[in-house]
C-alpha cells in the first residue's frame, strides 16, 4: 500500500478533525432539541417553563425540530467528509479503483460544494435560534406581533438559498461570488460539475480583449 505524500497526509488529518466537529455539533443539537422538550414539557404547573410551554407549544416543537434538522445536516457533513477521506485513501491505495485520481478527490474535497450540508445545518440552527428567541420576547412582552418573527425568518433562508445557489455553481472558484454574473449564471449552473469550466465573467473579457487587438 502507498502512504500519502506530505501535502495528502496533513489534509486527511485535517479532514479527520472535521469530521470530529460535525460530530460534536450534531450531538449538541440533538442535545439541545432534546432538553428544550424536556425541560418545557415536563416542567411543573407554577413554573416560567410550564407558561411557555403553555403558550409557545408549537414554538417550542418547531425549534427543537429545526435544532434536529441542523443536527442531521451536520451528521450528513460529517458522513460525506467520511466518504471524501475514504476516498482519497482508496485513490492512493488502489488508483486503478476508481477513473478520478488523488489530484480529483482532493479538488472535491477542497471545492465549496463539499461543506453544503455544514451550511444547510448552520441555516437550520440559526432559525431554531431565531425561533427560541422569538419565544423569550413574546413571554417577556405579550404585546410582541407573532409575525415578527417571520420579517428575520424569511430574509435569513433567502440569504443562505442564495448562498447555496453561488457556491454549488462556482464550487471549484477561490473567490464565488467574484465570479458570479447574472447574464452567465445559466450557463454557468450548467457546467457547476466540470472542474474544467472557466465561468464565463473573465473568459469574456479575455474575448474581448482579444477582439480590441484584432481590430486594431
Amino acid at each position: 500500500m502507498s502512504e500519502p505524500d506530505g501535502g495528502v497526509k496533513a489534509y486527511l488529518e485535517y479532514l479527520d478533525k472535521e469530521m470530529t466537529i460535525m460530530g460534536i455539533l450534531s450531538t449538541f443539537c440533538v442535545a439541545g432539541a432534546s432538553l428544550a422538550i424536556e425541560r418545557t414539557a415536563g416542567a411543573e404547573k407554577t413554573s416560567y417553563l410550564a407558561m411557555i410551554w403553555a403558550h409557545n407549544m408549537g414554538n417550542v416543537v418547531f425549534g427543537s425540530s429545526l435544532l434536529m434538522t441542523a443536527g442531521l445536516f451536520f451528521y450528513l457533513q460529517r458522513s460525506h467528509l467520511a466518504h471524501l477521506y475514504g476516498s482519497i485513501c482508496i485513490s492512493i491505495a488502489r488508483p486503478e479503483s476508481h477513473y478520478w485520481d488523488t489530484k480529483r478527490w482532493l479538488l472535491e474535497a477542497y471545492s465549496w460544494a463539499a461543506w453544503l450540508h455544514y451550511r444547510f445545518g448552520f441555516m437550520s440552527l440559526t432559525l431554531a435560534v431565531i425561533v427560541f428567541f422569538d419565544i423569550i420576547l413574546r413571554n417577556a412582552y405579550p404585546g410582541f406581533p407573532s409575525a415578527a418573527m417571520w420579517f428575520v425568518f424569511v430574509p435569513v433562508i433567502l440569504v443562505f438559498l442564495a448562498n447555496y445557489l453561488v457556491l454549488t455553481t462556482y464550487r471549484y472558484e477561490n473567490e464565488p461570488r467574484a465570479a458570479f454574473s447574472f447574464k452567465t449564471f445559466v450557463d454557468d449552473w450548467r457546467n457547476r460539475e466540470d472542474a474544467d469550466f472557466t465561468p464565463h465573467t473573465p473568459r469574456r473579457r479575455a474575448t474581448s480583449t482579444k477582439t480590441v487587438t484584432k481590430s486594431v
